[in-house]
């Protein structure tokens, strides 16, 4: 993950503005550059020899046009023959910025921002976009761990030692948060979210918040014996970190007592926000999604597929040729806890449509909702589509 030029724009907001080059946003920034021949006029015959910019976002108030404006051309393309990032403008002089300097840069693509906000010196920027770039270097490196302990078969030992490379500093004694949003989650998202973090009783050396796939984890650790992770803490988290919790779907891990363990704690916040999803509740527990937890892991597996199409199949073809809506019904009412009234109000009809819906259903699969072993095998099925259609988006 890289911190680009369209990320410091996000930034400053409308602090900056770019001017030229928006086919570049994506272009990486990977340093801060300041261009020399600007702090001394002797320098001017060096700079085309000695600067070196490549990936950097370069700043400059361009003193050494400021008798000269064709300077400003000539400086545009060395940077460009240096593979700069882009370029950030400090007009204090209030120079005219040349309109063929300016489509030169379009044509290739290479961004040009005006910084139109005189309080914002350098030294902030070279600090704020350094400060960025070690914290997308750390996200990258953090997500790639979480694969690690998510995807591979480990030892205890080995769980632990990754765990150590999240934080160090973690203890014994922790619980995951998994927030999962609803929308695109940016990494300029995350990092507002990450500030949030910064400020907030939850920001301890034993604790981490990191960005992965569409959202982020709290990893909350501590080795206060007395420490309960009741609801009190779930709710102080989201309205410290994550205040607009409706754009986000939250799943919370069960406490663990060892990072030996540390691989579970992340499938069972992942697999609980998943879920949430559809329940849509302020969060999820682990404890609380039943047979999901066995289900879950082993959803898209052949056997698991079979069952499932086996079951499902006769209903899907008769949605398919009727232009019907068994399928979200049998779903729904599972999801509702096999509540007829639940159901009908979720998908909006009548509560004897839903009843003549799970008739037609009976007559398709030979299993009958009103008898319990029968409504097992419905519900089973219903709970694999489940989590193999979320596992399949967004896994």
């Amino acid at each position: 993950m890289y911190y680009m030029i369209s990320d410091f724009l996000n930034t400053y907001g409308s602090n900056v503005s770019l001017i030229a080059g928006k086919g570049g946003l994506s272009r990486i920034v990977k340093d801060v550059g300041i261009l020399d021949y600007e702090l001394d006029a002797s320098l001017r015959s060096k700079y085309f020899h000695t600067s070196l910019f490549k990936d950097q976002l370069v700043l400059t108030t361009f003193l050494c046009a400021k008798e000269d404006i064709s300077m400003i051309g000539e400086g545009i393309k060395h940077l460009l023959k240096q593979d700069a990032s882009g370029l950030a403008i400090r007009n204090v002089f209030h120079l005219p910025i040349p309109e063929s300097a300016l489509r030169y840069a379009d044509s290739k693509n290479f961004p040009i921002i005006l910084i139109n906000s005189m309080d914002i010196y350098f030294e902030k920027i070279i600090y704020d976009v350094n400060r960025y770039i070690e914290h997308m270097a750390d996200l990258t490196f953090m997500q790639n761990e979480i694969n690690i302990l998510i995807s591979r078969k480990l030892s205890a030992d080995e769980i632990r030692d990754h765990a150590k490379l999240i934080n160090p500093s973690f203890e014994e004694k922790y619980i995951a948060i998994y927030f999962m949003s609803r929308d695109y989650f940016s990494e300029s998202d995350f990092l507002e979210c990450f500030k949030r973090y910064d400020r907030s009783s939850f920001s301890t050396p034993a604790s981490t918040m990191c960005l992965y796939k569409h959202g982020a984890f709290l990893f909350y650790s501590c080795d206060d014996a007395s420490m309960i992770f009741d609801d009190e803490v779930i709710y102080q988290a989201v309205k410290e970190i994550f205040p607009d919790r409706s754009n986000y779907t939250i799943g919370v891990s069960q406490p663990h007592f060892s990072l030996g363990e540390f691989s579970e704690c992340i499938r069972e916040s992942y697999y609980s926000a998943l879920l949430n999803r559809n329940l849509r509740k302020p969060f999820l527990r682990y404890s609380e999604i039943g047979s999901y937890e066995i289900i879950f892991p082993f959803a898209k597996s052949r056997e698991m597929q079979i069952f499932k199409k086996k079951i499902l199949e006769p209903i899907n073809e008769h949605d398919a040729e009727n232009n019907s809506n068994l399928l979200e019904t049998l779903t729904q009412y599972v999801l509702s806890e096999c509540s007829i009234r639940a159901t009908a109000e979720t998908i909006s009809q009548h509560e004897n449509t839903v009843r003549y819906r799970l008739e037609k259903i009976a007559t398709l699969t030979g299993l009958d909702f009103k008898y319990p072993a029968q409504l097992e095998e419905l519900a089973l099925a219903i709970k694999i589509d489940v989590c193999s259609g979320l596992l399949g988006d967004l896994g």
